[in-house]
């Protein structure tokens, strides 16, 4: 079956679940519950506050489903309930999860990565890196952590991340945008190159996946780190650019006639001036 044939299938399914249909009902929540703990476990770092926060989004999906205008936007309406509820949580504890493994999931994980793989690491090399990403991936903001997981392990589009996060795609490309460089840069301080991030990402993908011998999917896409010219335009403002933009009115300052200095500075505001037009039609065009 193919990808149209399950979102056919999806759609009859959540319809007859809409109209009363509890074996239908049942087979939506059976069909949830894998890919929502997954999704949920990789927000919180947390299997027993997965586990409370995975019974509350299948009850209020049951609860909800009727809500539901488009039964073919299913998964991003389920993704955006279950991050309210993880949301919910943290601003209630006003804390980061920053648990570590049980020794439970250090045995599962050191199974997993025993198994034969395609990234060209040693098992001690692999063992390192995917400690070294659960470290990252627990130090970077929650939402951050969330745009990531739906980006490069859901393997969601923009516009459907932008469903989930229920804003526009530009604002979800440049989220993605600082969150995969505050991976990088966690990745670097810790002595790794950034071109491993795609592997770090595949580790992280396949320790947390439910499903045995699921070694082909901790593969990502290279596709998937890829935001677009104007999001990383837009990304790097506030930061490196404000940076390099301060050095150069010092530079201007020092090494300038006040007049010259004056017509590069109205100069530069003039451009900083159009790109925000630009960006704020972008921002009120339909999403």
């Amino acid at each position: 079956m193919n990808e149209q044939d399950d979102n056919a299938a999806l759609v009859a399914t959540v319809t007859k679940a809409q109209q009363g249909d509890s074996l239908s009902m049942n087979r939506l929540a059976e069909g949830a519950e894998k890919r929502l703990y997954a999704y949920i476990y990789r927000l919180t770092l947390d299997h027993d506050l997965t586990e409370e926060l995975l019974q509350q989004t299948l009850l209020k999906m049951v609860e909800s489903l009727g809500e539901l205008r488009a039964p073919e936007l299913f998964w991003p309406w389920l993704f955006r309930t279950a991050l309210g509820h993880v949301q919910h949580h943290f601003r209630a504890e006003k804390q980061r999860s920053r648990n570590a493994m049980s020794e439970c999931h250090r045995e599962r994980l050191r199974d997993r990565l025993a198994e034969m793989h395609d990234d060209g690491l040693t098992f001690a090399s692999r063992k390192e890196l995917l400690g070294t990403i659960f470290q990252a991936m627990s130090q970077i903001k929650l939402n951050y952590r969330n745009v990531v997981v739906l980006r490069c392990i859901e393997g969601m589009s923009y516009g459907e991340i932008a469903g989930v996060l229920n804003c526009k795609e530009l604002h979800a490309r440049v989220l993605f945008f600082r969150a995969r460089n505050a991976l990088r840069r966690q990745l670097t301080r810790r002595g790794y190159r950034e071109g491993l991030l795609l592997t770090a990402l595949g580790l992280f993908k396949l320790a947390t996946t439910q499903a045995k011998g699921a070694g082909a999917a901790g593969s990502i896409q290279a596709a998937y780190l890829d935001v677009g010219v104007l999001a990383a335009v837009v990304g790097s403002i506030g930061t490196r650019i404000g940076i390099v933009t301060a050095a150069c009115f010092g530079f201007l300052a020092a090494a300038t006639t006040l007049e010259i200095f004056v017509c590069v500075l109205a100069l530069i505001v003039l451009v900083l001036i159009c790109a925000a037009v630009t960006l704020y039609i972008e921002l009120l065009s339909p999403s």
